[in-house]
């Protein structure tokens, strides 16, 4: 299972364990999660495909046509919700002056947005909360679109070449390639570099020294070239309009 099939597991942990919640397949591409006598027909939440086969394979669900937790599914979930709680406390009451700053937020986060979030809400210069969301979104798009991290920094965009369709697609399911697509759109929109650095640091969380160094950038330019791609993503994921992006980079 990997990090992103965790983050999602954590992030609808508290209604995959209600006691009437159930998963049943909507399409071949998603699951959709429900309860016992709900009167919406509608899921309250979907979820890819990708992630039920790998919570599957961990044995963290049981059942064929509805699926449910686990007993060890819940024991799992009760750790991981567990942990998550206690770094929240820790990020609340640990001291933060000036000096430890730096410190407390790099033992409390787990990946470099939340660590610039962190710094934001500590006084320093981190992401305001519609760039995280940007991030985050840009994020669940490279998930749904099943792509890997890769070990080095050779971050070039991952989906079309030169226009045309890349060989990675040619046998990719049809919902897979959707998701690529809207993927590079949101790449493309975001622009050259930016783009790049965008996808090191959201998806690969790959911290920003190392950012800087793999793409030969000054030293602590990353933070802003982060910060204007997490702007130009939040238009392209209709967080806030053009013009509001606009003012807000030119008032920081």
């Amino acid at each position: 299972m990997g990090p992103a099939d965790q983050r999602i597991l954590r992030q609808y942990g508290k209604k995959l364990m209600h006691k009437h919640a159930y998963l049943r397949p909507l399409d071949t591409a998603h699951f959709g999660l429900f309860r016992m006598a709900q009167k919406s027909p509608h899921p309250q939440v979907e979820i890819a495909a990708t992630h039920i086969a790998a919570w599957r394979k961990a044995d963290l669900l049981q059942g064929e046509e509805r699926l449910s937790v686990s007993r060890t599914g819940r024991a799992y979930l009760r750790r991981l919700m567990a942990e998550h709680r206690e770094e929240a406390f820790r990020a609340q009451h640990m001291p933060v002056g000036p000096a430890r700053v730096k410190d407390a937020v790099r033992q409390v986060q787990s990946s470099p947005l939340q660590w610039l979030r962190a710094r934001k809400a500590a006084g320093g210069f981190g992401l305001h909360d519609i760039d995280f969301e940007a991030g985050e979104a840009l994020m669940r798009d490279y998930d749904r679109a099943a792509f890997h991290p890769r070990q080095t920094m050779n971050w070039q965009k991952p989906v079309f070449v030169d226009g045309g369709q890349s060989t990675a697609m040619a046998d990719a399911p049809a919902h897979i390639i959707d998701a690529r697509r809207k993927l590079q759109a949101a790449l493309d929109y975001a622009g050259p570099g930016l783009a790049e650095v965008a996808l090191a640091v959201c998806c690969a969380e790959i911290g920003l020294e190392e950012c800087e160094r793999g793409f030969d950038l000054p030293k602590r330019s990353g933070k802003l070239m982060l910060k204007m791609a997490l702007t130009r993503l939040s238009v392209f994921y209709g967080l806030q309009s053009a013009a509001a992006a606009a003012a807000s980079l030119r008032i920081r």
